[in-house]
């Protein structure tokens, strides 16, 4: 479609419609929270499978949704329906998400060979699933204004919504976990119908999404002139877009980094209460405790985010995020109460910028991008934040799960203080190294907040035909 015949794209969006869009941020924290946090627990205590096994099993799907992410950010931007080009995903794709989710914590009494296959094969179409879903939810803002501040605000709604949400879950699932396992963490009744009630739960907040979000930009390029081409072209031109890009290339970078710090660490976070503190409910204080914190981000980032260039508050968050980590371990080492340990969870959660941060930065490369190719690849270029997260949760949660074995982990058993001081190690050093890397490709970038409102006005240009 020709930008001289976009409608008005400089939208205000209103209050209940970013609460409504933030609403696909609580659905895909219903659908996910158990498959980040406690599939390798789930695995391990309750399937059976060895931690080297597991690894394979992590590294293999989150491969694929790695793939997966960007392969739909190219479809879905190339998509051309009476619903938009990201909604339909978001209507469809939720109910298959909510039913592979509750699959992939079903324990079939079946042989070993035969539950490895199971294990593999839900997993992996779970993860698909949430790439279609999720990567809906995090495209769709970047088509419904062009004013970087709404983009913002409206991420800092999704953001406040999902935190609440994760407040919720985090909450409750231990002790739903406890509650239909019988007081017992190894049941897979337990897990089953956790992930029963979190799936339904999930379907009305991604329908409240769809309903509250309107595109009113289209993709295409610059030309009105221009012949249809083969979809396939097209999907392949957004990619050669966006992965020559200096700054997108630098954001993925970096993300990759970082979350391969975060994600290693959610994978393995709840041995940290089970065997290093000796406490399973405090992983509930701490999962709760860190979302309200992340909640709190939502609060304060727009503000920092308008003013101060975003690779910078990047960077601030990486420093902040690495003392928590430091403090954690030698809360561990003291065998300090959860209690404590979730105080200072909240700060880590009120420090993490960095995802709000390459959130709000996508969406100005997005534009930028669109102003020098003449293409708008937001969908690709979108969910190349999201490559970059499955990237780091692959190889955060296969390394995590090996380290811990390394250092002498065996699942339900009484280990020596020299193991659990090297799970320790494994779970709090290692974020920091991923931390302190990431930092050199965010001050690479080279997107600023004044670059970001020149092409705001550039774009305004192109959509009224000037």
């Amino acid at each position: 479609m020709s930008t001289s015949n976009e409608k008005n794209t400089e939208v205000k969006l209103s209050i209940p419609r970013k609460i409504g869009y933030g609403l696909g941020e609580a659905g895909s924290t219903l659908s996910w929270t158990l498959v980040s946090s406690y599939l390798t627990v789930y695995y391990t205590d309750v399937v059976g499978l060895a931690p080297a096994i597991i690894s394979v099993i992590m590294l293999i799907a989150r491969i694929w949704q790695a793939v997966c992410d960007p392969l739909f950010g190219g479809i879905a931007e190339n998509t051309k329906s009476r619903f938009g080009r990201y909604r339909p995903y978001i209507l469809f794709g939720a109910p298959l998400l909510a039913l592979f989710n509750c699959l992939t914590f079903l324990n079939l009494d079946i042989s070993n060979g035969a539950k490895l296959f199971w294990c593999i094969v839900t997993y992996i179409i779970c993860c698909t699933a949430y790439s279609f879903a999720n990567g809906a939810v995090i495209c769709v803002v970047n088509s419904m204004t062009s004013i970087n501040a709404e983009r913002v605000s409206a991420n800092a709604y999704k953001g406040a919504v999902g935190s609440i949400f994760s407040v919720i879950v985090s909450a409750v699932t231990m002790p739903l976990l406890l509650f239909f396992g019988g007081g017992n963490t190894n049941s897979s009744r337990g897990y089953f119908l956790t992930a029963l009630i979190f799936s339904i739960a999930s379907l009305p907040c991604f329908y409240l999404c769809f309903r509250s979000t309107k595109e009113v930009i289209s993709g295409g390029t610059q030309n009105s002139g221009e012949k249809q081409v083969n979809p396939l072209i097209n999907i392949l031109s957004s990619f050669k877009n966006a992965f020559k890009d200096w700054n997108v290339a630098c954001l993925m970078i970096a993300m990759i980094f970082y979350l391969t710090g975060i994600f290693g660490r959610i994978g393995v976070m709840a041995y940290y209460f089970i065997y290093v503190l000796g406490d399973p409910m405090g992983m509930s204080y701490f999962g709760t405790a860190m979302t309200a914190g992340m909640f709190v981000v939502n609060l304060y980032a727009p503000a920092l985010l308008n003013h101060i260039d975003k690779k910078y508050v990047a960077v601030l968050s990486c420093v902040l995020q690495t003392a928590c980590c430091v403090a954690f371990f030698f809360m561990g080492e003291a065998g300090v109460n959860s209690l404590i340990v979730a105080v200072v969870g909240f700060i880590y959660g009120a420090t993490n910028l960095v995802g709000l941060t390459s959130f709000a930065l996508s969406g100005e490369l997005i534009d930028d991008n669109w102003i020098r190719t003449g293409k708008r690849s937001d969908g690709v270029i979108a969910t190349a934040v999201s490559f970059s997260t499955k990237i780091g949760n692959a190889i955060g949660g296969s390394i995590g799960i090996i380290a811990l074995g390394a250092v002498g982990f065996v699942a339900n058993t009484e280990m020596s203080a020299a193991t659990l001081t090297g799970m320790n190690a494994v779970i709090n050093f290692g974020p920091v190294v991923c931390f302190a890397i990431s930092v050199i490709p965010f001050l690479m970038i080279r997107m600023t907040n004044k670059k970001g409102r020149e092409n705001e006005q550039k774009i305004k240009e192109m959509t009224s035909g000037q």
